[in-house]
């Protein structure tokens, strides 16, 4: 992967002398840029000798030497042609910019095919198709294709699909004095994909924050194992989450949508720091040219009253705690207030502290704190009138930023500078302070979160699943599945028992007599519930009777059972009725889990009954996973507080939820067959029992031998 960001010899297909020709800017950025390696080019149909200096050839075989990397800018059509002369030359590295592809007609797909196919036959490894390529401020390589001056150098690299967004972000980094890295457009990545290069950048030394911009995702287990592995921050904007989103990104770079929902719990296991706004990549990547902040404790500061009230919310809203650095630090600043008539507190009001020249010592001792963990100081730089000398203009003028710079030095903890005012001052400051500047105390509040949430994950450690629980029988499981398939709806609770999930003892009856005796055999009351292979959800043809309390209601019920399936949904083949034991009362929950094609056995959970889609009181885990993310998740759902006891109610022992969670994440791990399963109703009693009262899960086809 070196080779790609740093050639030491390169090849730009596709260049000529033609005024529009747009594979010279390719060769200009390049030079702007400062790359110092050999530049060639090749135009199978010209008769030039040379363009812009640069020495061309009609095919790569004529060169004089083989050059670490090709760039591809001609039309779709003929880049097979240009792979399979660069694989001929010995070539191993290309960049394909062309679109046209996969994204595109079945013409552009057939393409598409016929590349993959070439690089394998070649062992080539391209980025794009469909992509700006690369650029690497530290080697001077810059492939773009729209005409750039450099950018300023620093530890941010992009990985982006979107090579127009890609230098929409590199201008907006560059204007906030973000420095840049590396940059990676990797279009419809047909062979080499984010996970390839967020492998690359997360031991590249040059590197120190990593932001992706993505579509799809395709290799989501791989991306997670990486972000968990890797010590640096990794910021990801998930495009393509909309139906609109989705329309748009097909026809962008064929970009398939991933489920929104799986790729919150993906990430968050991952650590992987999600944002859904452009700009925060910015800000983000702001917050970590700060120290860490270890903890929540806050100190907030800022010469307006009202804006501080303002950070006060904002701070609380991100579960921030407010630090006390203790009564000596007020009875100090005491000492220097104009009127006294501020109370100081945090967060801390200065509009009375007019000696500027002790902001910087404030900072220091706030900083040095032992209760505090990181601070945020937000003011503004107006456009005051010139020749002022009275304390408001000294107070918005004076460059607090060395003062700044040097108690976050000292302490090794983050002081968040946030400023509205002037553009022109502002772009002045942003481009002198030897701090990070940020546009408003939103933004800062919110980088200094995710910085803050970034270091708690990576100190906390990769999240290591927890083994089976005891008394799991895969083999059992197996037997059973392979006699099932497809649709499959209460029966599935055999299956369930086989992972020691807890399930009532029931019987199917076919007769009304079969159905009392079995009642009599488990002991009044009883749940009936039918039987059919058409009907998963029972209530909705009154197929459930609850709290049946003798012979003569069982005999009733089986035939009131079959009449509603009759009249409810004609057709449907009744098989009998199910006689059950009748579970305690508890609280119903919900427990599932399906096969996500990119990220694979996800596990579902939370409030349950008939209410679960209306209410959406969902989390999920990748599985297999661990008992500790279990709870805390089980901790961050509304139903959490029934659990603990309201208005009266006795508390719910939430363990043995999450000992079913876990046993069904290793289920769904070890038979991959289960496409989806739905337990609904799951009964959490009181004296900490937990039941599967019904179950229903789609079981793939098996394809037979060939």
């Amino acid at each position: 992967m070196d080779l790609f960001f740093a050639p030491a010899s390169l090849v730009v297909y596709g260049i000529s002398s033609k005024e529009q020709n747009v594979a010279r800017i390719i060769v200009a950025n390049c030079l702007r840029w400062g790359y110092r390696g050999q530049i060639f080019g090749i135009n199978p149909t010209t008769r030039e000798r040379s363009v812009d200096g640069v020495q061309i050839v009609r095919s790569a075989v004529e060169l004089p030497v083989i050059p670490d990397l090709a760039v591809l800018l001609v039309p779709a059509k003929y880049v097979p042609e240009a792979m399979e002369d660069c694989g001929r030359a010995g070539i191993r590295r290309l960049a394909i910019q062309t679109g046209g592809f996969n994204e595109s007609d079945e013409e552009g797909k057939a393409h598409a095919r016929q590349i993959i196919q070439i690089a394998q036959d070649y062992n080539l490894r391209f980025v794009g198709p469909n992509s700006l390529a690369l650029a690497d401020t530290a080697s001077g390589l810059c492939l773009p294709f729209v005409p750039s001056y450099p950018v300023r150098q620093g530890g941010f690299s992009l990985v982006t699909q979107s090579g127009g967004l890609g230098i929409f972000l590199w201008n907006l980094l560059n204007n906030e004095q973000v420095g840049m890295a590396k940059f990676s457009s990797i279009g419809n990545k047909l062979n080499l994909d984010e996970c390839d290069f967020l492998e690359y950048l997360g031991s590249d030394p040059a590197t120190t924050v990593i932001g992706l911009y993505l579509e799809s995702v395709n290799r989501g287990r791989r991306l997670v194992e990486l972000a968990e592995r890797i010590d640096k921050p990794v910021i990801v904007y998930k495009a393509n989450v909309t139906q609109a989103g989705s329309r748009a990104a097909m026809s962008h770079t064929a970009s398939l949508r991933n489920d929104d929902a799986v790729l919150d719990a993906a990430f968050e296991r991952a650590g992987i720091i999600r944002i859904r706004h452009l700009h925060d990549f910015i800000s983000t990547a702001k917050a970590f040219d700060l120290p860490p902040m270890r903890g929540r404790r806050i100190m907030v500061m800022t010469p307006a009253g009202g804006l501080g009230v303002a950070m006060a919310d904002l701070c609380e809203e991100h579960g921030f705690s407010f630090a006390d650095p203790g009564a000596d630090f007020y009875e100090e600043l005491a000492g220097i207030s104009n009127a006294g008539i501020i109370h100081l507190n945090n967060p801390l009001d200065m509009g009375d502290l007019y000696q500027v020249d002790r902001y910087a010592s404030i900072f220091s001792h706030v900083l040095a704190s032992n209760e505090v963990d990181g601070a945020v100081f937000a003011s503004q730089q107006p456009n005051m009138p010139p020749g002022g000398s009275d304390v408001f203009t000294a107070m918005f003028s004076t460059d607090l930023t060395l003062g700044i710079a040097g108690a976050v030095r000292s302490s090794g903890k983050p002081l968040a500078l946030a400023l509205y005012g002037d553009d022109a001052r502002l772009s002045a400051t942003k481009n002198q302070a030897p701090v990070p500047v940020f546009n408003g105390p939103e933004e800062a509040v919110s980088a200094l979160y995710r910085q803050m949430r970034f270091y708690g994950h990576k100190a906390a450690g990769v999240s290591v699943p927890d083994p089976a629980p005891w008394g799991q029988q895969p083999e059992p499981a197996s037997i059973w599945l392979q006699q099932h398939c497809g649709p499959v709806g209460e029966d599935a609770l055999q299956l369930l028992a086989c992972y020691g999930i807890p399930v009532l003892p029931a019987t199917v009856a076919k007769t009304a007599d079969e159905a009392v005796r079995s009642a009599v055999r488990l002991g009044f009351p009883v749940v009936l519930k039918v039987v059919s292979p058409q009907i998963l959800h029972k209530t909705e043809v009154k197929g459930v009777l609850l709290n049946v309390e003798d012979e003569d209601g069982v005999a009733r019920g089986f035939v009131t059972i079959r009449e509603n399936l009759r009249l409810y949904r004609p057709g449907a083949q009744f098989e009998g009725v199910r006689v059950a034991a009748m579970a305690p009362a508890g609280h119903d929950l919900f427990l599932g889990g399906l096969q996500d094609p990119c990220f694979g056995p996800i596990a579902m959970f939370g409030d349950g009954g008939i209410l679960v889609e209306l209410y959406q009181d969902v989390e999920r885990v990748l599985c297999p996973a661990s008992l500790e993310e279990i709870i805390r998740k089980i901790d961050g759902l509304k139903v959490a507080k029934i659990f603990a006891g309201i208005r009266g109610q006795k508390p719910l022992d939430p363990i043995p939820f999450a000992q079913s969670i876990l046993a069904l994440s290793h289920m769904l791990v070890n038979h991959q067959e289960i496409r989806e399963i739905d337990i609904n109703p799951m009964r959490l009693t009181v004296s900490g029992q937990i039941y599967a009262l019904d179950a229903r899960l789609q079981v793939a086809a098996r394809h037979a031998p060939a």
